[in-house]
């Protein structure tokens, strides 16, 4: 397949960060600090400020904060509604008086420009100061006379300019679900809606097609609504016809039963609909165990080859029969590979004529010479993979078998409950339109032909948006066929970085694929062992974390033009992790911040293997450590153990080196 090529994105890189009147920080309410290359650490204690500032970062770049109540339904519809949430965001965390005066100014390269943007903390659309450097194609570096919102759409123009994001939506998106792992915790592995707009973004050859998909999805989801809604006024409105009717014949007792029958089969109906959906789940997962089985033959097999050849080639035909495969797997198996005889006294015999230096089918002599060791060791090495993979094969049929028996048993409930749904629908059909057709006759000839014809306009709106809807899945699955071309073109480079860096983490084999669901949605089914993990209880909480941490990092590496890498914010989750994989997850890090990216990440003061094994590895020339404790009061215990803050930060302080 042809490589193809995808837009690169120009990120923001943080060089400097200021704060005005931020009263959060008690101590230092005007708090400066500059971020070189590699990993910014804001070092601090619980409950100091930590996330807030990270917060504060974003917000001066975006002019939003993540409002945890609101789902994501698209870029425009998100960034539209989390600025109300915005503006108050900082409320509680400055004091009133401050309120006013409080703000924070970053600079930060994009590819060749430098921009220095300010913003106050309750001006999610404003920009108090902007200059823009570095490229004689941007003009003057200020702009006079402009407001303060005029100010911040040519800030957000010139960022989508030069960053190559396709509008400044997007941007919002990609920081806040991509670049950004906040303290929410959000997870794109498992969070559908976000992961396929990240993936369009990520792998689509054109920049506009993850806008293209979420237009489409908000357009199938209002049709949809629609026909729902269609559908609703269809019901009540027939319900209406049917209670004028009923009251005009006087048959009350016609319409109950009517309404009896109806909820008999709405319920049939729902449970039907139950079984199917867990029928699906249960054949997916026999499916991925098959697969897994398949895999597992194909290596057992080449492993018998490999082991033939290499018997064949530095053994035969002078080596010992015990080291020919067909009787090496016997005695390993303890059963004949020819005839499938077993017990102690078939493998006695078996180990005696083995033993003899006469052929056991011709009766030939055998010039039986000594073994190379090397070969032995190999041939030894082969022969535990094999007992290793049959281990494995009955591990997974016994697996198989479970869930085979999972899926008989679910295959059982959805027969039962399709035959309980067919029987009333043959037992009750008649009856149901026998009783339509009297309670629809005989009604008042006006109120009647109102009703009638409202009914048919309702149905006639239903029909087009069904129609609607139907056309823009079929818009949609061409972009959905496009994006799966477009990934696999790039699915040996991508994969690979993503397992470098998660398996660091890890210590398992893992991989990733895409999946396209019946609906058409797209995602990545995470595979760890070989084994499918399409829940996010399926992991532990840290492997949960810093295995969509490492995602993350692969995608920005995979999105971001070298020559202004993209950088990742991380509120980092260390109380999920003990000390061995503290030291892993700091492994993981320092190895995005040696590609060249940067990381700025919170971090609480501590004994932790993680900033240990981040700054050993770093150094000063790729860490900075900035440390918060001295910005706001401690608490009386922090107060009390302030050595203990002393003692942690000079083990970094060693770690990083001279």
């Amino acid at each position: 397949m042809a490589q193809t090529e995808f837009p690169k994105l120009r990120l923001p890189k943080i060089q400097r960060v200021e704060l005005r009147k931020f009263s959060l920080f008690a101590a230092n309410p005007n708090a400066e600090f500059s971020a070189r290359n590699g990993v910014l650490c804001l070092v601090g204690a619980n409950g100091i400020g930590k996330s807030t500032l990270l917060s504060a970062i974003n917000f001066c770049l975006t002019g939003t904060v993540p409002d945890p109540n609101r789902t994501f339904e698209s870029m425009d519809e998100y960034y539209r509604f989390t600025r109300q949430y915005s503006g108050a965001y900082f409320r509680g965390r400055i004091s009133g008086g401050d309120e006013e005066d409080a703000e924070v100014t970053l600079t930060f390269s994009l590819g060749t420009l430098q921009f220095t943007v300010t913003r106050g903390l309750f001006e999610p659309e404003e920009l108090r100061g902007l200059t823009i450097s570095g490229d004689a194609s941007v003009g003057s570096p200020t702009h006079t006379g402009e407001s303060r919102s005029e100010r911040h759409a040519r800030y957000a123009e010139a960022l989508v300019h030069h960053s190559g994001v396709a509008s400044f939506q997007e941007f919002v998106f990609l920081q806040h679900f991509l670049f950004t792992f906040d303290e929410q915790r959000r997870t794109l592995f498992w969070n559908p809606r976000t992961m396929e707009r990240v993936l369009y973004r990520a792998f689509g050859a054109d920049p506009q097609m993850a806008q293209r998909a979420d237009s489409l999805k908000r357009e199938i989801q209002q049709q949809d609504s629609r026909v729902r809604n269609s559908q609703w006024e269809a019901t009540r409105l027939s319900k209406r016809i049917n209670k004028l009717r009923a009251h005009t014949q006087q048959q009350t007792d016609a319409q109950q039963k009517f309404d009896i029958l109806s909820d008999n089969h709405r319920g049939l109906t729902e449970r039907f609909a139950e079984e199917s959906s867990a029928l699906k789940d249960a054949e997916a997962a026999v499916r991925d165990a098959t697969l897994r089985v398949s895999e597992l033959s194909v290596r057992e097999t080449a492993l018998r080859d490999d082991y033939a050849r290499a018997f064949d080639r530095r053994l035969s035909p002078d080596a010992p029969l015990t080291h020919h495969p067909l009787i090496a797997h016997s005695i390993s198996t303890g059963a004949c590979e020819l005839c499938g005889s077993s017990g102690v006294s078939a493998m006695a015999l078996l180990a005696t004529r083995a033993s003899s230096s006469q052929c056991p089918l011709c009766d030939s002599v055998i010039a039986i010479a000594a073994p190379d060791p090397e070969s032995v060791s190999h041939l030894r090495g082969l022969d535990q993979e094999l007992t290793a993979i049959k281990k494995s094969l009955r591990d997974v049929h016994a697996g198989l078998a479970s869930l085979r028996a999972v899926e008989r048993a679910a295959r059982e409930r959805w027969t039962q409950s399709k035959d309980q749904l067919d029987a009333f629908d043959e037992a009750n059909s008649a009856l149901l339109n026998s009783l339509r057709l009297g309670l629809n006759s005989n009604a008042s000839d006006a109120a009647l032909a109102t009703f009638k014809e409202q009914l048919a306009t309702i149905e006639r709106e239903k029909a087009t948006a069904y129609q609607l809807r139907e056309e823009f899945k079929g818009q949609l699955s061409i972009l959905t066929r496009q994006l799966e071309e477009h990934y696999a073109a790039v699915e040996q480079r991508f994969v690979p970085a993503l397992r470098q860096l998660a398996e660091q983490f890890l210590g398992m084999p893992l991989s990733v694929q895409l999946h396209t669901g019946a609906s058409g949605e797209v995602g990545l089914l995470l595979e760890v062992r070989g084994t499918a993990r399409r829940h996010s209880q399926q992991l532990s909480e840290s492997q949960r974390f810093f295995l969509d941490i490492a995602l993350r990092m692969a995608l920005t590496q995979h999105m971001s033009d070298p020559q202004s890498p993209g950088a990742m914010y991380i509120d980092t989750p260390e109380g999920s992790l003990d000390i061995a994989y503290e030291k892993r997850a700091g492994t993981m890090l320092a190895m995005f911040a040696e590609a060249g990216h940067q990381v700025i990440m919170t971090a609480n003061l501590n004994s932790s293997r993680l900033l240990l094994e981040l700054a050993a590895r770093c150094g000063r020339a790729n860490m900075t450590l900035c440390r918060m404790t001295d910005w706001a009061e401690l608490s009386t215990v922090q107060q009390d153990e302030e050595e203990l803050f002393d003692k942690a930060f000079a083990d970094i302080e060693d770690a990083l080196g001279a």
